[in-house]
């Protein structure tokens, strides 16, 4: 019976050693709900930036076609505004596919249980991950205020 309590025992405290372990700090689970924030807001603002796209893109092809544009200097400032537009939203574009791949974004629990490493280095505080996921996040709102002055 003796036996059978300390086995019990130990098992109990390494399930509530790991439990202890796996747990994430408050700074930890902040970073991870800015990281998911932002990333939900780069997908709706990359859906916004398509769609606008796809509008002069539309605009452009149907004015290019037009046969009067080579003489109706109304029509060719149109064209050129919308190119502009167009040229912008594209620059805007590939900078967000820049800061994109150049963030470091912290991989999802069941990543680091599988054995994905840290980006932000092994010794990193939670601290220091935190500044760094709030760091994305200001440049984010930096290049999402541009995008959407550009898409208006």
């Amino acid at each position: 019976m003796k036996t059978s309590i300390k086995i019990f025992s130990f098992f109990f405290a390494v399930a509530t050693l790991v439990a202890c372990a796996a747990a994430e700090s408050e700074q930890l689970k902040e970073a991870r709900t800015i990281q998911e924030a932002m990333m939900k807001q780069k997908h709706n603002l990359d859906s916004t930036l398509n769609v606008k796209m796809d509008e002069l893109g539309a605009q452009i092809s149907a004015l290019s076609s037009d046969t009067t544009l080579a003489t109706d200097s109304l029509k060719i400032a149109t064209y050129v505004e919308v190119k502009s537009q167009y040229s912008s939203l594209e620059n805007l574009k590939s900078q967000m596919s820049d800061w994109s791949s150049n963030i470091k974004t912290l991989p999802t629990l069941e990543e680091l249980s599988s054995g994905a490493e840290n980006p932000f280095g092994k010794d990193a505080k939670d601290q220091d991950i935190l500044a760094g996921i709030k760091a994305n996040q200001s440049a984010f709102e930096e290049l999402k205020s541009q995008i959407e002055t550009a898409i208006q």
